[in-house]
């Protein structure tokens, strides 16, 4: 890996060998799962990324598979699709996640569970779909990548820090 075909902003990190290694990043066509995506493939890593919609720019050495985490058959055909074609399953990176700011007191059941199956549920699919590929081979990393407001909700986010809290 070389470090001087890393994007501009990652170049002050260190360099790391992920060669022959397979990874996921949900939510990984932009913000900040693109840039983990980006730095994964930049170490040598395979990187598949996934989202509902076909992103218009994808950078080098990164895949694209069209998936909903929230639905757990599409979660499980997407771990189970990258696995076959890679023959293995290093990392997941469940990053898929984000809310529109909403009132607590008027968001509506429907509004509630997708936020939750997005951010905490969508997540547990991927992993028990990843389990059973990194079971076989000896291991493997499942990264959850949470928020402040798990910890802490402010106005507005209550339903997504409730997802975060879950999934921390």
């Amino acid at each position: 890996c070389s470090i001087q075909r890393m994007p501009k902003q990652l170049s002050h990190l260190p360099a790391y060998d992920f060669a022959g290694r397979v990874a996921i990043v949900t939510g990984g066509t932009r913000g900040l799962g693109r840039q983990i995506a980006v730095r994964l493939a930049a170490a040598g890593c395979a990187v598949a990324v996934c989202g509902r919609t076909q992103p218009e720019d994808l950078p080098a050495g990164l895949t694209f598979y069209s998936a909903d985490v929230r639905d757990p058959e599409q979660a499980h055909d997407l771990v189970n699709k990258v696995a076959e074609v890679h023959g293995r399953l290093d990392i997941l990176v469940n990053n898929a996640g984000g809310s529109p700011a909403s009132d607590i007191a008027s968001a509506s059941p429907r509004f509630i569970d997708a936020i939750l199956k997005l951010n905490m549920v969508g997540p547990l699919y991927m992993a028990q779909a990843a389990y059973p590929h990194m079971l076989a081979q000896g291991g493997g990393s499942i990264i959850n990548i949470a928020s402040v407001s798990g910890a802490r909700p402010s106005p507005g986010t209550v339903v997504y820090g409730m997802a975060k809290a879950g999934l921390i």
